[in-house]
């Protein structure tokens, strides 16, 4: 489980990284794991769902069929946000130690290559 949390974080801090930044956060991955080892809990997070719902109104629509005239009406709908509780696992130590990482990150990046994002000059 410790491994799969650590690889979603790597990937999520990875994006559009050179190999000189994702080398320099390998790095600094160990210190910021003991500084804010994982700590999973349960906790009810708001989420958000979209939901179709009647108006009121209708729309009609008439048409001949057989030398009569039909009428076909159907709902008017819109689409309310609803917000809802969802009971999830959340390591609560996760944005810390983020934080840790990303910036021991960029300091190694400023030290080896002038720049956080670890650009080789020119590039």
């Amino acid at each position: 489980m410790n491994k799969i949390i650590l690889l979603c974080s790597l990937l999520l801090l990875s994006g559009c990284a050179t190999k000189e930044y994702l080398q320099a956060q390998d790095e600094c991955s160990p210190n910021a794991y003991r500084q804010f080892p994982p700590n999973t809990i349960q906790r009810y997070v708001p989420r958000t769902t979209a939901v179709r719902v009647p108006t009121g109104g209708s729309k009609c629509e008439s048409y001949n069929e057989d030398n009569r005239v039909k009428t076909k009406c159907e709902p008017e709908m819109r689409t309310e946000y609803r917000t809802y509780q969802s009971l999830e696992f959340v390591d609560i130590n996760a944005e810390p130690r983020d934080a840790v990482m990303r910036n021991c990150t960029r300091q190694l990046c400023v030290e080896r290559f002038g720049n956080p994002e670890c650009k080789a000059p020119g590039a």
